[in-house]
């Protein structure tokens, strides 16, 4: 019998270490599923530090700006001059008002000359006039049930 329980424990301790080995690599296989997350990772990263997030993103785009720079020309550039300028000003911030205004405009005038085609056109004049003489026909009820 002696036998027999030393394999009985022989195998509940294998039992336990298969067991132990198994809840490790499930515990090892979680944390390498979060680490190679990257979109996680950022977004948890961009919550809990967002200044410096805005101060690399300003420094790489500085950098790049500088590392990228086109060569100036021999050609300059004429100046406007501070009348030019704010006239160029101006006129950039009016283009959408007038974009709205002109298109509100034509939308108006292309409805006024539809209307004004519609009720020229002889057939519907026809039509007009056929629904104007049964609107005023008296209407009588048949009698009976």
């Amino acid at each position: 019998m002696d036998r027999k329980s030393a394999e009985k424990s022989e195998v509940e301790r294998l039992i336990q270490l298969s067991a132990a080995a198994r809840s490790r690599l499930t515990h090892d296989a979680i944390a390498l599923r979060e680490k190679l997350d990257v979109p996680t990772r950022i977004r948890h990263s961009l919550h809990d530090k967002p200044g410096m997030w805005l101060t690399g993103s300003i420094l790489s785009g500085l950098a790049a700006s500088m590392l990228f720079r086109r060569k100036k020309s021999a050609r300059t550039e004429k100046s406007r001059g501070l009348a030019g300028t704010l006239l160029g000003l101006v006129l950039t911030t009016a283009r959408p008002l007038l974009k709205i205004w002109f298109g509100n405009a034509l939308k108006k005038w292309l409805s006024q000359r539809i209307a004004t085609s519609l009720v020229s056109s002889p057939e519907t004049q026809r039509q007009l006039h056929k629904s104007q003489t049964l609107s005023n026909k008296p209407h009588v009820r048949p009698s009976g049930p």
